[in-house]
């Protein structure tokens, strides 16, 4: 749950490990098969990562028993 989002020239959504692999692999979209020539065709999805520490936050709150939660700054 902790990897970094990207979206690809594609706009497809991969995780860092992902891309990384196929990058490495053949050069294409693990997703479609776009060929992805390099990492500056990589753009990090921030409002993706933001949502899923937000969320891993909630759970973590309710599983320790917090009554409160922090607010979301926007």
């Amino acid at each position: 749950m902790g990897e970094k989002c990207y979206t690809t020239c594609c706009m497809a959504i991969v995780c860092f490990r992902c891309i990384r692999q196929s990058l490495e692999d053949c050069n294409r979209c693990p997703k479609c098969h776009y060929i992805v020539n390099n990492v500056d065709q990589l753009y990090p999805n921030f409002l993706l990562c933001f949502l899923k520490l937000y969320k891993l936050e909630i759970l973590l709150s309710f599983s320790c028993g917090l009554s409160h939660r922090r607010r979301v700054p926007f």
